[in-house]
């Protein structure tokens, strides 16, 4: 048959082959990926963790406002179940942290997170605002509750920084995960290939 067939070769006519280099870096994203899967699941338990630790405030919380509210003392116009709702929502949050790591960079759970923990840590400023007189024999000034709301405050403010690196870290991984732009192969010396038409057959 007649025609022109292109081959690939060398600019000298010798087959190119893969340098080392080039062998090494091909290992690196692998190894790359590892570590980043590594650190993000170190974000991860230590949102979990701090989370965790807010429930267990909650729960102090609603045992400290039980305890006014039986006593007659009680200085919160704020429902007795309000320490349980928050905890339903902080457990709500890291259940969205949790599908957010393991889905990678998702705009749609980055994106509820955030409104989540937002939400919460205006709940939490509400409760923290919420300080009518005092009634009682209470020494004037002290609240029980005021304590554990400045603790739950400060926590969910170590969340919200470690929750926007954890976001940050998911974007910045998918970004070098991305394929780099197509080109043409090099042989061992760093030379393009050049293309030869083999005489007709």
């Amino acid at each position: 048959m007649g025609g022109h067939v292109a081959t690939v070769s060398r600019s000298d006519g010798i087959p190119g082959s893969t340098p080392p280099q080039a062998a090494a870096s091909a290992q690196q994203p692998a190894t790359s990926s590892h570590d980043r899967l590594a650190v993000t699941r170190q974000d991860l338990d230590a949102l979990l963790g701090d989370l965790a630790g807010v429930c267990g405030q909650l729960e102090e919380l609603a045992t400290t406002w039980r305890r006014e509210h039986t006593s007659g003392t009680s200085r919160r116009q704020l429902p007795l179940a309000f320490p349980h709702r928050l905890q339903s929502a902080a457990r709500r949050l890291a259940g969205t942290l949790k599908a957010l790591a393991e889905a990678g960079p998702e705009p749609d759970l980055a994106a509820s997170a955030v409104a989540q923990l937002a939400a919460l840590r205006g709940e939490v400023a509400a409760a923290v605002s919420d300080r009518p007189g005092q009634r009682g024999d209470s020494a004037p000034g002290h609240d029980p509750g005021a304590a554990l709301l400045t603790g739950i405050e400060y926590t969910l403010s170590r969340v919200m920084t470690r929750q926007q690196g954890l976001i940050s870290r998911l974007d910045d991984g998918a970004e070098a995960l991305a394929p780099a732009p197509a080109s043409a192969p090099a042989d061992a010396r760093g030379e393009p290939p050049v293309a030869r038409d083999e005489p007709p057959r």
